[in-house]
């Protein structure tokens, strides 16, 4: 009997399955979005794979069960009113140009990327100054070595070791432009108001100082219009726009040596390389 017994044991352990040696991943989180979704609502969805899990027609679903209303308060007629208190309808209703495209003058009030709904990237990089900060790392820029700080999170430090790589291909004047920065990482406020700047979520740098242009350094016409002005190299915009950084030129208030990691705006980014 004891003999049958340890046969019968024998035997259930020598068919159990055995474990694999190489650790599984986890499935991937699943998403949802819903066919009644605001345009640009998928999109959205995947530019942030692992935060962002879904959306239907009244809300964003974030990955931890937050839902994130789209509209917050009835859209105001005035376009300052409306940057101010921008939504996520705001963020998303105006398509950002195909990536490379030439360089024109935008019309006005047309600023694809600029409108910011504050509460999404509080969520998205951290609630205030201290929680962006933790997650902030140093990425050398160009041949410098000049670091910029920038956000590790949704690989916007990978993206940046990328773009400085391939910057570095560029003919000689257009890196020598490209390497001058003015820095990343700075928790404040735009200047004449109480919007957070992108560079308070480390998703911004500033490049290619000495040629650049800003919309409050020119004066208005006689019906208040901005004239656009531009000096800033196409190919240099080019390799930003590949790995998903808007350029703050295709803005009618231009800010042509800012570029911010914006995914949700583009079809597409670049593959990383590996060994980044």
């Amino acid at each position: 009997m004891v003999a049958r017994r340890f046969l019968l044991s024998w035997i259930c352990w020598a068919s159990a399955p055995v474990a694999s040696a190489t650790p599984q991943p986890p499935p991937p989180t699943p998403t949802l979005v819903t066919a009644d979704a605001p345009p640009g609502a998928a999109r959205l969805v995947a530019a942030y794979p692992g935060r962002l899990c879904g959306a239907n027609a009244e809300h964003l679903l974030w990955c931890d069960g937050q839902r994130m209303p789209w509209r917050t308060r009835q859209p105001p007629k005035v376009y300052e009113a409306r940057l101010n208190s921008a939504d996520l309808l705001d963020q998303l209703s105006q398509p950002y140009p195909a990536p490379g495209s030439p360089i024109s003058p935008p019309p006005v009030n047309f600023d694809p990327g600029r409108m910011r709904s504050q509460p999404f990237f509080l969520k998205m990089y951290g609630a205030d100054r201290a929680a962006v900060a933790r997650a902030v790392v140093k990425v050398p820029w160009m041949s410098t070595h000049k670091p910029l700080r920038v956000t590790r999170l949704n690989e916007v430090d990978q993206r940046i070791k990328a773009i400085s790589a391939e910057l570095e291909r560029l003919p000689l004047q257009a890196r020598k432009v490209a390497s001058q920065t003015s820095g990343a990482f700075v928790w404040r406020s735009i200047k004449g108001s109480k919007r957070l700047s992108a560079h308070s979520f480390a998703i911004a740098v500033d490049v290619g100082v000495p040629v650049s242009n800003y919309w409050k350094w020119s004066k208005p016409d006689a019906q208040g219009h901005y004239p656009y002005v531009n000096r800033f190299p196409l190919e240099i915009v080019e390799v930003f726009e590949r790995h998903c950084f808007a350029w703050g030129g295709r803005w009618y208030h231009y800010d042509t040596m800012h570029f911010e990691y914006r995914p949700e705006l583009f079809a597409s980014c670049a593959p990383l390389p590996s060994g980044l």
